[in-house]
Order: C-alpha cells, then sequence, then structure tokens
C-alpha cells in the first residue's frame, strides 16, 4: 500500500472539511450580522418615530390638540388596536378647558378622577407594564375592549405625583412584552406628562386674562379685544354687527337683601343662561358688575331685537332661591344697537366701537327709564348725540 496516497488523501479530507466548517461559520456570520443590522435598522426607525411623534407632542399648545394627538394619531401611527387616557383632575381644571371637546370613540376613551384610587388599582408600583393584563387590570385599562392580547400601560408621572395613565393596546399577542426593555417609551410617558402639566398651566393662565372667574364668561377686557376684530370682520363681509347690553334690575337690592353668595348665583345662572341662547358666533362678557355685553355678528336690528326679547324673557322666567331656600325672581333691561360698518369706512375702527357701546348703553338707560323689564333700540349715530344721561338703579 502507497501509504504517502492514503496520507495525502487524509489531507486533502481534512481540508474539504475545514473549508466546510468555514463555510458554514461565514454563513452563520453573515446570518447574524444581516439579524443585527435588521434589528438595528428596525430600533433605528422606532427611535425616529417617536422622536418625530415627541417633536408633536411639545408643540402642542392646548389640551385639546393634546388629546387629540395621543387619542387618536397615536392609535393610527403606532397601529394600535386601543388608546385610553386617565387624568387626575381633582379641581376639574382640565375638565373646564374642555367644554367642546368630544373624545373619540369608542367610550372611556377619556376618563377624568378625583383621585388616585383608580390610578393605583392599575400602578401598585409606579412603573411602565407591559405584555398581557391579569382580566381585573384590562377591565380597569381597557374597559369595553376585551380584545386587547398586549399592552404597554404607562404611568404619567410629574413631580413624584401620579398624575394619569396613558394605556396602549393591541390585539396582536407579541406586541408588547414584559421580558423587552422599553426605556423609550418611559421616556415618552416623561414627555406625555409634561406637555399635559404644560397646556392645562398655559391655558389655565390665558383663561384667567380673558374669563371672568365667578361667571365662565368673557371678562371687559377680551370684550373690548373682540369687539374690534368683529368690526373688522363685518367691515370685509359688508354685514352688520350688533350689540346687546344686558343689565339685572335692582340687583344691588338682591345683594342687599339676601348677601353677596346669593348675589353671585344669580350673576353665574344669568351667564349660563346667556351661554345656552346664543350662537357659537356670538361673544358674551361680563362688562360690569351686574351688565353683560354681546356681540351678534351678522345680525341687524330686527333679528338683536328679537334676540334681546327672547333673552329678557328667559331671564325673568328663572326661579332663584336664597339661602333658606326662598324662590325669588329677577328682570333686566336691555340696551340694543346695530352697526353697518361698511357704510363708515371713514372711520376707525376704535370710533365705531365707541359709539356703538355707547348707543347699546343708552338703549339700557332708556329701558331703565321706560320702567325696566324691557328691551329699547338705540339708533346707532356715529356722533354722540349731546343730552342728560338718566341715572339707573
Amino acid at each position: 500500500m502507497d501509504y504517502s496516497f492514503a496520507v495525502g488523501q487524509n489531507q486533502d479530507l481534512l481540508v474539504r472539511q475545514d473549508m466546510t466548517s468555514t463555510e458554514k461559520d461565514n454563513q452563520e456570520l453573515r446570518r447574524v450580522i444581516r439579524l443585527m443590522s435588521s434589528k438595528m435598522e428596525r430600533n433605528e426607525a422606532i427611535l425616529k418615530s417617536f422622536f418625530e411623534m415627541e417633536i408633536r407632542l411639545l408643540s402642542c399648545s392646548t389640551l385639546a390638540e393634546l388629546l387629540d394627538l395621543l387619542l387618536v394619531e397615536f392609535k393610527e401611527y403606532f397601529r394600535l388596536t386601543s388608546v385610553n387616557l386617565i387624568l387626575l383632575d381633582p379641581e376639574g381644571a382640565a375638565r373646564d378647558l374642555l367644554d367642546e371637546y368630544v373624545p373619540p370613540k369608542p367610550g372611556h376613551t377619556l376618563r377624568f378622577v378625583k383621585n388616585q384610587r383608580l390610578l393605583k388599582s392599575i400602578f401598585p408600583t409606579p412603573e411602565l407594564k407591559a405584555g398581557e393584563l391579569t382580566d381585573a387590570v384590562k377591565k380597569l385599562a381597557f374597559p369595553g375592549s376585551p380584545f386587547i392580547l398586549s399592552s404597554a400601560l404607562l404611568p404619567l408621572i410629574r413631580h413624584d405625583c401620579l398624575i394619569g395613565s396613558l394605556h396602549l393596546g393591541s390585539k396582536d399577542p407579541g406586541r408588547y412584552s414584559d421580558s423587552f426593555d422599553y426605556d423609550y417609551i418611559n421616556h415618552l410617558a416623561s414627555v406625555i406628562a409634561v406637555c399635559i402639566e404644560n397646556c392645562i398651566n398655559q391655558q389655565n393662565l390665558k383663561r384667567m386674562s380673558i374669563i371672568d372667574m365667578l361667571t365662565k364668561v368673557h371678562n371687559r377686557r377680551a370684550f373690548d379685544q373682540e369687539i374690534i376684530r368683529e368690526l373688522s370682520r363685518a367691515n370685509r363681509h359688508q354685514s352688520t354687527l350688533s350689540c346687546l347690553f344686558v343689565d339685572l334690575d335692582h340687583f344691588k337690592l338682591v345683594n342687599d337683601t339676601y348677601g353677596h353668595q346669593v348675589g353671585d348665583r344669580v350673576l353665574r345662572s344669568v351667564g349660563q343662561v346667556l351661554k345656552k341662547s346664543l350662537r357659537k358666533t356670538d361673544f358674551i362678557a361680563r362688562y360690569g358688575g351686574e351688565e353683560f355685553a354681546i356681540l351678534l355678528p351678522k345680525c341687524d336690528a330686527v333679528q338683536a331685537q328679537q334676540i334681546g326679547d327672547t333673552i329678557r324673557n328667559k331671564i325673568l322666567k328663572m326661579i332663584m332661591h336664597n339661602d333658606l331656600g326662598e324662590p325669588f325672581r329677577i328682570s333686566c333691561s336691555i340696551g340694543i344697537s346695530s352697526c353697518e360698518v361698511s357704510r363708515y369706512d371713514h372711520a376707525s375702527l376704535e370710533d365705531l366701537s365707541t359709539r356703538l357701546l355707547k348707543a347699546a348703553d343708552d338703549g339700557v338707560y332708556t329701558a331703565k327709564h321706560n320702567g325696566r323689564n324691557q328691551c329699547a333700540y338705540e339708533h346707532f349715530d356715529l356722533e354722540p348725540r349731546s343730552g342728560i344721561k338718566l341715572v339707573s338703579g
């Protein structure tokens, strides 16, 4: 036997085996690299999407805008089955900013709580929860949504206080898992908590500057700004702007007889009646102690007088109660005037606003002088008429 030949064959076999093993190792290495590269790309895409959403969150200027982003766009952007939010709102500060806001369907997408009991039930410890929920927690986090198979529950914390909870739910059981690290979601939760607090604080500061805190209608400062805007708009559209002054009759007697707290209740009730009686385009403000001013865009003299009489009747039908529960009524006198702005293109908006307010105010004095509980229309004239003003009571 030729031993040298046999050794050569064995060496060739070993070389081929080594090459085969090396190729397999290389293939495995390439597969691992591809997987790692794919995972890195996915992670980069996720981080980019969260960064883009963070920028949008920080750009929200109102609570309603922020809620739409969280409850509507989050669901579409991150392809979720359900997004729910619970906010701690013990004094109703957030709800007061959302008078006309309608949360997305189905129900329970937005809930306000006055204490932390529900939040503490979901978060015994203030840490993010991810994965499949127990039936008890699922009912708290996603009421009416039985098809949530995995979720991420984000505690919203500000100044070491749990102020809310954002729930991201998916029908995909593998979407969220308690074995994954969700640092980026934790960071997003911190950003959301800051944005919620900022929106509420900024809107409340703005609201305090333009809203009368007693009656919850606009204040005189807001009215003085709005009348200029409405006159400008009426001039562009060649329409009529009407103004009403509503003055409560013998209001001083209410305060003197029943006390100022009862008087405050009367003012609040009148404010709410006026708000419910007017269109969304109309503007109402508490102009003085017991006097309310109303702007009626695109409303001529006849329509304004009809609206004034409707308001007068509604206030007259109100039944108020003193601290002993005894009922009483109150009436009002209303002054009305209307301005066809385009007829006075030579005048400044400030002059027009001054004269329109003066005319409506003169109407109040006429109504008071003629016996109260009535409306009086005062013709708009750019040049104020001279004369002695009657004293109202």
